[in-house]
């Protein structure tokens, strides 16, 4: 007789964790010296373009903030048509990233061209930073601690999410 048992556990982290955060400031900074050494005002593109990819990533995150400081916590079912719609639309955006500073190339001189692509590929590295900083001033704001989590479950051989989301959590465990 053979019995199907079932494990949950669930992963919680930081929103950016310290050594994500660390690889895409260097990543940044170095990418940076060549973006203001070839044309300032074509790299200043990567301000827009790291906001707009802080708020497409944490849109919902951002969009239930009033419900986070209520009841502590924003719980998220995955479900497969808005799993696979968010999956194309962000593959839509990582691709025109990619995309678009080539089609630029036949456009732009190399000197211009090369600050444009420097701000394009860092953008995303750069929304991590921006992700730290949204993280600390939610924390400020709240005077707890932001974790992101995934609850998952193991049945057989398969692993599923069960949800997953945002949850605030006191700060007296870290300060007795």
């Amino acid at each position: 007789m053979t019995t199907t048992s079932h494990a949950s556990y669930t992963e919680e982290r930081p929103l950016v964790t310290v050594r994500e955060f660390l690889f895409s400031f260097l990543f940044v900074g170095i990418g940076s010296l060549i973006g203001i050494l070839s044309d300032f005002t074509m790299f200043t593109l990567i301000i827009p373009l790291s906001i707009f990819l802080l708020i497409y990533r944490e849109w919902k995150l951002l969009s239930k903030f009033k419900d986070l400081k209520k009841d502590g916590v924003i719980r998220f079912e995955p479900r497969f048509r808005s799993n696979r719609r968010e999956a194309n639309r962000t593959l839509t955006i990582v691709i025109f990233l990619i995309v678009i500073p080539m089609i630029l190339s036949y456009f732009l001189s190399p000197l211009p061209w090369i600050s444009l692509t420097m701000a394009f590929v860092m953008a995303w590295p750069a929304s991590n930073i921006l992700e730290m900083a949204l993280q600390r001033v939610i924390e400020m704001k709240t005077g707890m601690k932001l974790r992101r989590f995934f609850n998952w479950s193991s049945y057989g051989n398969e692993t599923v999410m069960k949800d997953y989301g945002w949850v605030l959590e006191s700060n007296e465990e870290r300060h007795p």
